[in-house]
């Protein structure tokens, strides 16, 4: 299984917050499993690295990218055109960062780790929490 990850949930992941839902630490669990694989896109790890600098979030931005970096069931994937032609289409998304993470899960046909209720009404993708 493929999946890709928003900022959100994939900081509360690696920090254990208890507010991560309950499906997406079971997809979280799978890729540490080696069962699924986890992408985290680009416009996710600059976002990480806002919050965590900006929020003093309790998850080191280092440890993050080593996770990545390490981790075969995690890779990252960047922005790129394709991208930027597939969020012309989201117009139900109105965040830039949502776009292009909704954009980049939809043309690596995963299925989409969030929270975010205006990507879940959206109906573009299927979303796990």
């Amino acid at each position: 299984m493929i999946y890709v990850t928003d900022t959100h949930s994939f900081l509360w992941y690696l920090s254990q917050d208890k507010r991560l839902g309950k499906n997406a630490l079971i997809a979280f669990d799978s890729a540490e499993k080696g069962e699924a694989t986890i992408i985290v896109p680009t416009i996710v790890l600059a976002e990480a690295f806002y919050v965590c600098k900006a929020k003093g979030i309790d998850v080191k931005f280092a440890q993050l990218l080593e996770k990545i970096e390490i981790g075969w069931n995690y890779t990252s994937t960047p922005l790129d055109f394709n991208v930027i032609k597939q969020i012309q289409k989201l117009d139900k998304v109105k965040e830039l960062h949502d776009k292009i993470i909704v954009a980049t899960a939809q043309l690596l046909g995963a299925k989409l780790i969030t929270k975010d209720k205006e990507i879940t009404r959206s109906k573009y993708l299927e979303v796990i929490w």
